[in-house]
Order: C-alpha cells, then sequence, then structure tokens
C-alpha cells in the first residue's frame, strides 16, 4: 500500500495545484435548470465512481498539497483525473481488503471483530460528517457561546469571528461562481446576435473579432482567474491585520512535501482547507470544508484536558446537549407528553437523563456528548477500542445499560414512585398497560454502529434494542415529518417497528431507514432483511432545497421497490396519516 500512495504522490508532484483542486471542487457544485437536475447534480455518486467521494477527494487534496509543485503549467486533462481517481479508489479498497481478509468459517468471533473494526474504520475515515451549513454554525453557537470569553483568551477570535470568516468564504465563493455564469451568458448572447445575412458580412466579422479580443476575452480570463479564490486583502479589509492573519494562519494551507501518506493519517487539507496558489490568493474547494474545519477547531480547542476550565465546560456541555434533545423532543410530542429530566430511583442516586411519557408509551432517553473515538486500521486493536468506548459510561452501549436499569425498576411496578431533578417526586402511573422503550441520543454521529447496534451490543435475551438517533438526524427527521403531516403517534409506531425490527435493518443512515418507512408502504410488510441504499436523492434534500427557494426532484418512480400509480384525491393517503390524499400529501410531489 505504501508503495502505492508514492507513486500517487509521484504523479502529483507535476499536477497543478489550481488544476487539480478544481477538478475537485467541481464534483461539489451543483449546476441545474430544472428540479430534476439539481436532485441528478446534488447527488455526488452521479459525478464520480468513488465509493465514498467527500472523503476520497479530501484524501486526494490533502497528498496533493503535501507533495512539490513541479508542474509546467500545461492544463490538466480529464483523462489524468480519472487516472488519480482510480489510484484513489485502489488505495481505499486496500484497506477493506485488510479487515475483509479473513476466513469467516474457521473464524467466526475474529470475523465480527473484523467487520466491527470495519464499519467503525469506514464510517469514521469515510463517511464524514453529515449535516447542513445551518446545522454547524447553529451547533457551534449552541456549545460555545458560553466559552467565548476562554475561546477569545486562547485564539485571540471569539466565535462570530470563525462564522463571518465563513460566511465571507462562502459569499465570495458565490460570487466567483456567479461572475463565471454571467460572463459565459454574455459571451453566448452575443454569439446569437450573429447575423449570417448582414449586407456587410465583413463589417460583422469585424465586430465579432473585436469583441472576441476585447471584452470578451478580458472578462472571461478575469473569471476564470477569480474563480473560487479569494484575495488575502479582503480577509485583512473585513478582520483587520491582526485576525485576518490569524484566521489564515489557522486554515490556509501551503503546498510542500510532508510525510502525510495513509487515509487515516492526520489530513493536512482537513484542518486547512484553504488553499494558497500565490502570495496573495487562497483556492476555495468548497466552503463546507472549511465551516467542518472550523467546528473541529474550536471543538478541539476547547476540549483540551489541559484546559483550566476543562471540568467546567464538560459539565457545561453535557446540560447543553440534554437541553437541545428536549427541545427538539418537545417538537415532536408538543403538550401530548410529560417530560422529565435528571430522574432518579431515588434521591441521590444515579441519574437517567430523559423520561417522557407519551399515551401507552414511556420513553427513557439516555443523552451522551461524547466524541467518536478515531479507530485504530489493525481489526484487533480497532475493534478493543471500539468496543471499550462503546461500553463506556459515556458510549452507546453504556447508555443502553443506564436506560434498561430504569426499564427494569419501572416494569415489576404498577405505579412507580421516581424523582425528577434529583429531588423532586413524581409518580409513573398503569406501567403495566405501557410499554416502556430504551434510546439512546447522541451529539455525534457513530455510524452504521449506531443503526445497528447488534453489530456490537450485548443485552439480555428478553430486553428490546435500543432507537439510536443523533442530534443532526433528529432534527432532519422532524422536517420529515412536518412535510410528510406525520402525529406523534406515526413517530412512534416508526419507533416501535424500528427496535422490533433492529437486527434486519441494514444501513448506515437512520435518515434512509425513516424515509423508507413513511415513503415505500413494502416496508412496513417485508419480513425479513430489509436494505436501504444510501445513494441517490432523499426527501430530506428535497425538504431542504424547496425551503431555500429551489425546486427539487424525488425520483421516487425510480426506486426498484416502490411503482408509481395514479391516486385519487378522495382516496386514502399512502402515508397512512388516516387522512384522504387531496387533505394531506397532494401536491407536495411525493405521491403525485
Amino acid at each position: 500500500m505504501e508503495e502505492k500512495i508514492k507513486k500517487l504522490k509521484e504523479k502529483l508532484n507535476y499536477i497543478g495545484t489550481r488544476d487539480l483542486l478544481g477538478m475537485i471542487g467541481i464534483h461539489f457544485i451543483t449546476f441545474a435548470d430544472n428540479a430534476e437536475d439539481v436532485a441528478e447534480q446534488a447527488d455526488i455518486f452521479n459525478k464520480t465512481k468513488l465509493m465514498s467521494p467527500q472523503k476520497q477527494y479530501m484524501y486526494l487534496a490533502g497528498l496533493l498539497m503535501s507533495t512539490e509543485d513541479k508542474s509546467d503549467g500545461s492544463i490538466m486533462k480529464s483523462e489524468i483525473f480519472d487516472e488519480l481517481e482510480s489510484d484513489v479508489q485502489e488505495i481505499t479498497q486496500e484497506y477493506i481488503r485488510t479487515f475483509l481478509n479473513i476466513d469467516y468459517k474457521a473464524e467466526p468471533n475474529n470475523a465480527k471483530r473484523n467487520l466491527v473494526s470495519m464499519e467503525a474504520f469506514t464510517s469514521y475515515f469515510d463517511t464524514g460528517i453529515l449535516r447542513y451549513p445551518e446545522q454547524t454554525i447553529e451547533l457551534i453557537r449552541e456549545l460555545y457561546t458560553d466559552f467565548d470569553l476562554h475561546l477569545e483568551e486562547m485564539t485571540g477570535l471569539v466565535l462570530e469571528d470563525f462564522i463571518s470568516f465563513y460566511q465571507l468564504i462562502c459569499d465570495t465563493f458565490e460570487e466567483t461562481m456567479n461572475a463565471s455564469k454571467y460572463t459565459v451568458e454574455s459571451i453566448k448572447k452575443q454569439l446569437n446576435s450573429f447575423n449570417p445575412f448582414v449586407v456587410d458580412i465583413e463589417k460583422e466579422y469585424e465586430r465579432f473579432l473585436a469583441f472576441s479580443q476585447g471584452a470578451a476575452s478580458i472578462n472571461l480570463q478575469n473569471t476564470m482567474d477569480n474563480l473560487n479564490t479569494i484575495k488575502s486583502a479582503s480577509v485583512m479589509e473585513m478582520f483587520g491585520k491582526k485576525k485576518g492573519e490569524k484566521l489564515l494562519d489557522i486554515f490556509g494551507l501551503y503546498r510542500a512535501e510532508t510525510d502525510f501518506l495513509y487515509y487515516n493519517g492526520k489530513n493536512p487539507f482537513a484542518e486547512k482547507p484553504l488553499c494558497w496558489i500565490d502570495k496573495e490568493t487562497l483556492f476555495i474547494v468548497h466552503p463546507q470544508f472549511l465551516l467542518n474545519a472550523i467546528y473541529n477547531y474550536i471543538t478541539d480547542t476547547l476540549e483540551n484536558p489541559k484546559n483550566p476550565f476543562a471540568d467546567k465546560y464538560k459539565k457545561s456541555k453535557a446540560d447543553i446537549v440534554e437541553n437541545l434533545f428536549i427541545k427538539l423532543l418537545e417538537k415532536i410530542f408538543g403538550e401530548e407528553a410529560k417530560y422529565h429530566t435528571s430522574v432518579c430511583e431515588e434521591r441521590g442516586t444515579k441519574e437517567h437523563d430523559i423520561l417522557i411519557e407519551f399515551k401507552d408509551y414511556i420513553l427513557i432517553a439516555e443523552v451522551k456528548a461524547s466524541k467518536v473515538r478515531e479507530p485504530f486500521f489493525n481489526p484487533e486493536k480497532g475493534y478493543k477500542r471500539v468496543r471499550d468506548h462503546f461500553k463506556s459510561d459515556s458510549g452507546i452501549g453504556g447508555a443502553y445499560e443506564q436506560a434498561i436499569i430504569l426499564k427494569k425498576f419501572m416494569e415489576v411496578k404498577n405505579d412507580a414512585i421516581l424523582f425528577e431533578n434529583k429531588n423532586k417526586k413524581f409518580v409513573v402511573e398503569n406501567i403495566s398497560k405501557k410499554k416502556i422503550l430504551p434510546i439512546v441520543l447522541t451529539l455525534n454521529q457513530f455510524g452504521g454502529l449506531a443503526v445497528n447496534t447488534s453489530m456490537i451490543l450485548e443485552k439480555e435475551d428478553n430486553q428490546p434494542y435500543p432507537w439510536v438517533c443523533n442530534w443532526h438526524d433528529l432534527e432532519n427527521i422532524i422536517e420529515i415529518l412536518q412535510y410528510l403531516n406525520k402525529k406523534p403517534d406515526d413517530f412512534m409506531d416508526y419507533i416501535v417497528w424500528r427496535i422490533e425490527n433492529h437486527t434486519n435493518v441494514l444501513s448506515s443512515d437512520e435518515l434512509d431507514v425513516i424515509e423508507g418507512y413513511f415513503v415505500n408502504s413494502y416496508v412496513k410488510e417485508k419480513k425479513g432483511a430489509i436494505y436501504f441504499p444510501p445513494n441517490g436523492p432523499s426527501l430530506i434534500d428535497k425538504i431542504y432545497f424547496e425551503r431555500h427557494g429551489i425546486p427539487y426532484e424525488f425520483p421516487l418512480k425510480k426506486s426498484p421497490v416502490y411503482k408509481k400509480k395514479k391516486i385519487g384525491r378522495n382516496a386514502p393517503c399512502p402515508c397512512n396519516s388516516g387522512k384522504k390524499f387531496k387533505k394531506c400529501c397532494i401536491g407536495k410531489g411525493i405521491y403525485d
């Protein structure tokens, strides 16, 4: 593998910085004229054969920026880019083969170990953070506002400096993209004005020659020079010299020979995604990379255990995350539910985060704000690290055990006396007639091990699996519920189905599962394993684009498990809301 990587870096020595970063950036941009084009262009898998495009392109950019630039200025051909993609794909597959290189029949225990290690490795190094920019900005403000003074003392910058810096990069990126669009449109307009039937054809030719050699050439060259770039002077103008230099020092990356090699190494581009292409200009591959780097930088700075405020920060963050989830759950259940926090079986005993009473259900939700631990490449070491974190008090398995302790305490009683906020007594009545469900809510995204905990969770046979969901997914699930006019009862039907079918679900993303559940009627009826593919347009993307005023085609009719048919206006809505089609989903582009 090392030899393959070194050969790839040797090739990259002779590739221009702007050429390759520009080709990578194009794959993250949506060029579209209508709703169907938006859906196709927004799906990066339509533009590449890479198995994990976001992380693999970041890896390729990191390798490029860790080489010496020996390019001669010639424009890179698309065939070369295809070759570089193939090299990255082969290196990635080499990693996967390491986990799969085992005799499953002879070593069944080690096979499971390797599959868990591979799942943790791929979700950490391949998947990337799945959230919209607005969610990241909201999360930064929610988590870190209380520690703004500490951040300023440590970096000389406050939260709004980082957010404003991202916004400047984002606005500049969009401006350069729009400028290119306008330049091309003006050239097309001029070309369309050509009149082949004009009396003086030589004069008409001279007019076009002057345009092509004059304004058109100058505008096109200026547009291409500025495309996807920002001048350092623009940063200084907005933030001043001291803050501007600090921001560019943190997030600006110079191309130089370094020892970065491995896919799971410390990628310089992930930390510094603004790449210098000359002394005054930085290249913007895509603003989303910068926003992720900003979030990670602030998180790592404030969460350093050596900070004198480390203990205070840890407690404050846990409280903030719990309150964030309470707000989201209230959006689902509203006033129809009773909410209890910091619940104890007895005064002074170990507390449980959230208990919700809703009709015939009791939800025991444990909230965890711990980071995802970076897994090792070695399957044996990787499994031990993942397992130990999973089972710890801050992990998903530890949270599940906490929920089961309270569940066992309650289910042997008809009326259970508990204490919320550590000492305020309350009573949960008629427990024998209610269903108690364990829920684990995480701030961060734990990939396939959260979607299907049966890969690693140890539980008693008579106890249910948990439903595990991260903050970003729960936000998006609420958007889906509202868009489809779903009620709290519909959500609970999903949770019950999801827990009962926990081991049958084959997916790496909870949003794919809930989307399939609500829009494909066969899902609820199917017995055995159910696979929810990750690729293609999604309902949450449709909701997101439409909220921003962009039509989006959500082609369920293309799904092999869904047959579109005409639905009468007075027929029951296929989303199972109990309403007529005309009173529910008609006109939303989901079933019509």
